[in-house]
């Protein structure tokens, strides 16, 4: 059997099953039509006859004379009803007669219904079935060797166009059947070349970062291998130049592996209960030693619960604490709090009254190597670093940042964790500076 004659037989089928239905619907409806023409003229002559005294539970009854062909009986029929022991009664013959008389006119137009039902039914239920016939024909030949031959051949000439030195470069073949999978690689090229632009950037910002320090170092053992051995003063101000270079570039270098384990998975956390409260105390009195420049100041809740690693929470704090007292003037105050949210959510904060940050540059703090002017040069001895490893340990606790700061005002970074659960194992890298939430615009601190 041919598709076309199998299609046509199987839209007849379906069609048969419509017009059976839509024959059964029309008859109960009849059914129901009648039976409520004649309840509601039986509940009017009772009506009539009783006015305020009718009642639904009366006895009721029908009689017709017999032996007469059934147009006639109907004619013939009597209703009967009693209500209080007195009988009543109402001739029918003028309904039946009625209904009699419009019962041709009905069953004409009902059979003309079902007529162009079943034969527009039939044209509707073919076209229903040509997508299902379409799809068919396509997985058929979508069997044929030669078929998907042509197909390989097509996506092969589109690959070989595509330039991979081109940012814009797109597969496109022109078959709508292989849509998705272009779709899918061109997905996978964008991908691919936005890495490829963040590590080419990565590696120059390193290598820009390292070529000062060692150009510095080189500069200054040079000057001693030709003259200042023999100058004392030169001496010490070498050897302090090359060890100050050398703990820069060894800071740098550190960060970077850090960085680079926590890139390919290799940098373990440990999660635990921890109390951002008391390890907040700890970095206070930390600080208030060691750092005696600035008017430390502390505001923790007595105890804040929290899921994670607290080593490498208690690094990303310090991280925020050196930035804020780089860019604070000597005996400003710098605020360390820790508190729950009214939505419990446990949070800790860092605030100075320093630089700021201009409200451009907020969005990309957390990018590796980025600086802005004034507030990141490399003159306050910062790697460009520090803000991106936070942002990675924040990251993996499934936490994020609410930044807050106006130049000349003052910086508020806010970090805000899940709600004492554990957090899922540790994701995949993301890309530096694209899922910082929430960042906000630059308001008064």
């Amino acid at each position: 059997m041919s598709d076309n004659r199998r299609m046509t037989s199987i839209a007849r089928r379906i069609n048969r099953g419509f017009f059976l239905r839509i024959f059964w619907t029309i008859l109960l409806v009849n059914a129901l039509a009648i039976g409520l023409v004649i309840a509601g003229w039986c509940y009017t002559a009772e009506h009539a006859a009783l006015g305020a005294n009718w009642k639904p539970n009366i006895a009721r009854h029908v009689t017709w004379e017999e032996g007469l062909p059934l147009p006639e009986k109907l004619r013939s029929a009597t209703y009967h009803f009693e209500f209080q022991g007195e009988p009543y009664q109402k001739e029918m013959g003028t309904l039946f007669d009625a209904g009699l008389r419009v019962l041709p006119t009905a069953v004409g137009m009902e059979v003309i219904v079902l007529v162009i039902a079943y034969r527009t039914g039939k044209n509707r239920t073919r076209q229903l079935l040509k997508p299902l016939h379409r799809m068919a024909e396509t997985a058929q030949a979508m069997t044929d060797p030669q078929f998907l031959e042509r197909k390989y051949h097509s996506l092969e000439d589109a690959i070989a166009r595509i330039s991979p030195d081109s940012p814009d470069a797109r597969l496109s073949t022109g078959d709508r059947d292989l849509l998705g999978l272009e779709e899918a690689i061109n997905s996978l090229m964008a991908r691919m070349h936005e890495a490829y632009q963040e590590q080419a950037r990565f590696v120059s910002d390193a290598s820009h970062e390292l070529r000062t320090p060692i150009a510095v170092i080189q500069g200054y053992a040079g000057m001693l291998t030709r003259w200042g051995k023999d100058d004392e003063k030169i001496l010490e101000e070498s050897i302090a130049a090359i060890k100050s270079e050398s703990e820069h570039m060894q800071k740098l270098v550190e960060q970077l592996l850090f960085l680079a384990r926590g890139d390919v998975g290799r940098q373990q956390l440990t999660f635990a209960p921890v109390d951002l409260s008391e390890f907040m105390r700890d970095v206070y009195e930390e600080y208030a030693m060691i750092d005696q420049q600035h008017a430390w100041r502390l505001q923790a809740d007595d105890h804040v619960p929290a899921v994670g690693d607290a080593a490498m929470l208690k690094q990303a704090v310090r991280i925020l604490v050196d930035n804020a007292a780089k860019y604070s003037s000597p005996g400003d105050p710098i605020t360390l709090r820790s508190y729950v949210t009214r939505d419990g959510i446990p949070c800790l904060a860092v605030q100075d009254n320093g630089t700021g940050i201009a409200s451009g540059d907020i969005p990309r703090i957390f990018e590796r190597f980025y600086r802005s002017d004034p507030a990141r040069a490399r003159h306050t001895g910062g790697t460009g670093l520090g803000l991106s490893i936070a942002k990675w340990i924040v990251d993996r606790h499934n936490g994020y940042f609410d930044v807050v700061s106006r130049e000349g005002v003052g910086t508020r970074i806010v970090v805000c964790l899940p709600v004492t659960e554990m957090p899922d194992s540790p994701a995949m890298p993301v890309a530096e500076g694209k899922q910082v939430e929430p960042v906000k615009d630059a308001t008064p601190v």
